[in-house]
């Protein structure tokens, strides 16, 4: 049981509000070369708006340095600082503990229903079944007037504990912290560029595009920084102070993919072997039964496999990727898959692991998925994009590499990261589909309804919220 005295710790403001500025979330914020504040979650969680509020996201992207400046802005707007809550689960044994730890901070400060209370609970989804504990603690009223901030890891967690929750009172909703976007890291630098949708992209002209070439060619070289860092704010600030990412650095992100994989899946081993393989099979279209011959040795079960990649698309870590029958405009989870890593430090730990580089033309291709992400498409079931982007191929050997739905028409996207552009690297999209956008790597064209344009540029424009 968490002793009263721990809480004091974890809640140094109670004491005194000034403490919150020795947070060490917060103090390692202020002191990075690169701070990236999170606008977005805070306007989607309005301190006004009681109710039940999941964050979702990969470790050591910025979920318990959000909370910490949550409670930092309460405070500096003259909340009363004991009704604000901090617990972190990782020392909490099981659910029962979970609740009786919530019990006693409303016995130390007792229950004013005129105001609100702000709770924030992280890495809760290191404990099961908490959301029962969370459900009792609504039904009997104790959590009424509260906003109640639930962070974790896991998007199978969330995903089915929150489903489990009926009769969530209040405002509340589901919410992702994912790496950044290249426009992201831009707008931390200082640099704004015009915002703009998929669909807007199409309507370019070639010499609308060759403008916004111009305007914005000094962002190429913060691209080069992002190619190398990818969207985690804490490698980002690695990189930018010592102009490399840190072994310190790459050790903190390698012991959360593996550690948490010997939580869930109890086998470090076949997750390294796994790991192993990856850079074969990035981007490359397979089957789950294809896989047992790759992993021969070593995971023998289909299901098994399936298991496992799916725990990665659960957790952040990799991203699957389905087959979408673009005429029926439905998914089709039993066909051929594709996979990519996260991010790019993800990509770098598979490096590091199996001793192979995913390749140049891959990485790109794994930013672009990165940047045709919506959070709302991650909600239930994390990286696993039952809900898209998806791709498509023929039986005859075409093959898109995205496809995207947008208010019912469907978008494809191809990346050709290379020096010269032929209208047989289009032909594909040009037949199937009567139009689409090319990444490419410095090539600008219109060519009828296929419209081409630099990574960086499309990552640096590209707004789907």
């Amino acid at each position: 049981m968490v002793q009263t005295d721990e809480l004091y710790l974890m809640n140094p403001w109670w004491r005194d509000a000034k403490q919150i500025h020795s947070d060490r979330h917060l103090v390692s914020f202020e002191k990075s070369v690169f701070r990236y504040y999170p606008k977005k979650l805070f306007k989607e969680i309005p301190s006004d708006k009681p109710g039940i509020y999941t964050l979702r996201g990969p470790r050591q992207v910025g979920k318990t340095t959000f909370l910490k400046l949550y409670a930092k802005r309460l405070i500096e707007e003259g909340v009363e600082p004991s009704r604000i809550f901090f617990l972190t689960c990782d020392g909490i044994k099981d659910r029962f503990e979970l609740a009786e730890t919530l019990k006693v901070y409303f016995q130390i400060f007792g229950k004013r229903s005129n105001q609100i209370r702000y709770l924030f609970i992280d890495e809760i989804t290191t404990i099961k079944d908490w959301q029962s504990s969370i459900k009792y603690l609504v039904d009997i009223g104790l959590l009424d007037n509260c906003l109640l901030i639930l962070s974790g890891s896991s998007s199978y967690d969330l995903k089915s504990s929150s489903e489990r929750m009926p009769g969530r009172k209040g405002f509340g909703k589901d919410l992702i912290y994912m790496p950044i976007t290249f426009q992201e890291f831009l707008k931390s630098l200082g640099i704004e560029i015009e915002r703009k949708s998929l669909q807007e992209i199409l309507t370019f002209s070639e010499e609308e595009l060759r403008t916004l070439e111009l305007r914005y060619a000094f962002v190429k070289e913060h691209f080069v920084k992002y190619l190398h860092t990818g969207g985690f704010p804490r490698v980002i600030d690695d990189f930018l102070r010592e102009g490399k990412i840190t072994e310190i650095t790459k050790n903190v992100y390698r012991d959360f993919i593996l550690a948490d994989a010997e939580k869930y899946l109890r086998s470090r081993t076949k997750l390294l072997e796994l790991l192993r393989k990856l850079p074969h099979i990035v981007g490359q279209r397979f089957s789950w039964n294809s896989l047992v011959d790759v992993f021969s040795g070593h995971i023998d079960s289909v299901d098994t496999i399936q298991k496992y990649f799916e725990y990665l698309g659960y957790s952040f870590i990799v991203a699957n990727i389905f087959f979408v029958d673009i005429s029926k405009k439905i998914v089709r989870p039993k066909k051929d898959k594709k996979l990519y890593p996260s991010d790019r430090i993800v990509a770098e730990i598979v490096a590091e692991v199996s001793g192979e580089e995913i390749d140049l033309p891959q990485l790109i291709e794994m930013l672009t998925l990165r940047h045709i992400l919506r959070d709302r498409d991650l909600v239930h079931n994390g990286l696993n994009l039952y809900e898209g982007p998806y791709y498509w191929y023929s039986e005859r050997g075409n093959e898109i590499d995205f496809v995207c739905e947008r208010e019912g028409v469907l978008i494809p996207i191809e990346v050709k990261y290379q020096n010269k552009i032929t209208k047989s690297d289009y032909l594909g999209m040009r037949k199937v589909f009567g139009k689409g956008l090319l990444i490419t790597k410095d090539t600008i064209l219109k060519d009828g309804n296929i419209v081409g344009l630099p990574a960086w540029l499309f990552f640096g424009m590209l707004n789907e919220e």
